[in-house]
C-alpha cells in the first residue's frame, strides 16, 4: 500500500514537472519574442498635444494682458472726484481769493479813513465851537485865558 501512494504521487510529480518544463518553453519563446520586438518611442502624439496646450495658454495670456491693458486705460481715465464737483470747488476757491483780496484792500484803507474821519471830525467841532463862542462871546474870552495859562506853567513830567 505504501507503494501505492507513492507510484501516485510520482506520477503527479511527473505531470507536474511535464507542465512546469511545457511552460518553460513557452516563456522561453515568448521571450525571444520579446528580444526580437523592437519598440521605437514616438513622442509625436504627446508633442502634438504639448503644442496645443501652449497654443491654448498663449491665447489665455494674450486675451489676460488685452484684459489687464484695458483695465489699465480705464483706471488711467477714471478721476476719484467729479468734474461738476472738481468746478465748484475751483469757483469756491477763486470766490474767496476775490474776498480775502477786497478785505485785504479794505483793511490797508482804514488809515485813511480813520485821518480822513479825524479831519471831517476835527473841522465839524472847530465849526461848532466857533458858533458856540460866538454866541457866548464871554466864554470865549475865558477860554482864552485858560490856554494862555497853560502854555505859561512848564511841564513837570
Amino acid at each position: 500500500m505504501g507503494y501505492k501512494k507513492l507510484d501516485e504521487v510520482m506520477e503527479l510529480l511527473n505531470d507536474e514537472l511535464d507542465g512546469f518544463n511545457k511552460a518553460l518553453e513557452k516563456l522561453e519563446k515568448l521571450t525571444e519574442n520579446v528580444d526580437n520586438i523592437k519598440i521605437s518611442p514616438d513622442t509625436s502624439k504627446i508633442e502634438h498635444m504639448l503644442k496645443e496646450h501652449l497654443n491654448s495658454e498663449r491665447a489665455k495670456s494674450e486675451r489676460i494682458q488685452g484684459s489687464l491693458q484695458n483695465f489699465r486705460q480705464q483706471i488711467s481715465k477714471a478721476r476719484m472726484v467729479p468734474r461738476a464737483q472738481l468746478w465748484l470747488q475751483y469757483t469756491i476757491w477763486a470766490i474767496s481769493l476775490v474776498i480775502i483780496g477786497y478785505l485785504s484792500f479794505q483793511v490797508a484803507r482804514t488809515d485813511r479813513i480813520r485821518e480822513r474821519a479825524f479831519m471831517e471830525g476835527e473841522q465839524s467841532e472847530i465849526s461848532n465851537l466857533k458858533g458856540y463862542f460866538e454866541q457866548y462871546p464871554k466864554h470865549y474870552k475865558t477860554y482864552q485865558n485858560w490856554i494862555k495859562e497853560k502854555d505859561s506853567v512848564p511841564d513837570h513830567k
